[in-house]
């Protein structure tokens, strides 16, 4: 075998692995491509979550103006490893519902926690954001004082939705004439905040339980203060009759036997 043909030989091996090696990279890229779509898709899935799902009691505005911004940054990045017009529509539309809610005055409505599976998937929700913003930090889409911010803002709902609870069915037991039962729920309300109580953001939700109860149970003194009114009243005005009662029953006696 000559030099010649060991070189074209050679040439031909070796173009035949580096046309191998080609495609294996380009497996490996489409793979790792469609792994970030099926990564971001996931990520839209979640934040879209946060947005619809977590109450607005618990979203504050700069918060969930993040998660728009988030969720927008998250559709360009999908945008820029495959251009769809279906995607770049959505995109828009979310854009659109960011900016009215940035410019909108009017509060979102709070959501009434009236049930303990409720709690639970809040929760979860709350816990699942709070992953999310260490791994925003990691990615440095948010900064460390805002990661800081929202994550005690998370742990101080997590024990005020156990609090929102009861103060509904509280409220629910006034609203039904139950006077006791509500007591012993905003008592419990107020028992769920006891660990955050000191915290800045609880003191206007515990003054608010506080004065509730507080009102309730004025009332309940009040009334109870009425019944004993009534009821010696009650009492004197039958010790009255019974008097008078008494004296006609003697004087009929002695008419009579005046008579006879």
């Amino acid at each position: 075998m000559t030099a010649v043909t060991i070189t074209v030989l050679l040439l031909v091996i070796g173009g035949f692995i580096a046309f191998a090696i080609f495609l294996q990279l380009k497996e490996q890229a489409r793979i790792e491509k469609l792994r970030k779509v099926a990564t971001l898709n996931n990520q839209l899935r979640q934040v879209r979550r946060y947005l619809d799902d977590m109450p607005p009691q618990y979203q504050p505005k700069d918060m969930r103006l993040w998660l728009f911004s988030r969720m927008i940054a998250i559709y360009d990045q999908l945008l820029l490893l495959q251009p769809d017009p279906n995607l770049s529509r959505r995109r828009n539309h979310l854009a659109e519902e960011m900016s009215e809610f940035q410019t909108s005055k009017q509060n979102r409505r709070a959501k009434p926690i009236n049930d303990e599976l409720l709690i639970i998937e809040v929760k979860r929700l709350f816990d699942s954001l709070k992953s999310f913003l260490i791994q925003s930090q990691k990615e440095k889409t948010i900064d460390q004082d805002n990661v800081h911010r929202y994550s005690k803002l998370l742990n101080f709902y997590h024990y005020k939705v156990n609090a929102d609870y009861h103060g509904y069915l509280a409220r629910k037991a006034f609203l039904s004439g139950q006077m006791q039962s509500a007591i012993d729920m905003y008592k419990e309300a107020l028992t769920q905040l006891t660990p955050i109580k000191d915290m800045i953001e609880a003191q206007s939700t515990v003054q608010k339980y506080q004065e509730l109860l507080q009102e309730i149970e004025d009332d309940m003194a009040l009334q109870k203060a009425e019944e004993e009114i009534n009821k010696n009243m009650s009492s004197e005005a039958e010790e009255e009759l019974d008097d008078e009662w008494s004296k006609f029953i003697e004087e009929s006696t002695f008419k009579s036997k005046k008579r006879f």
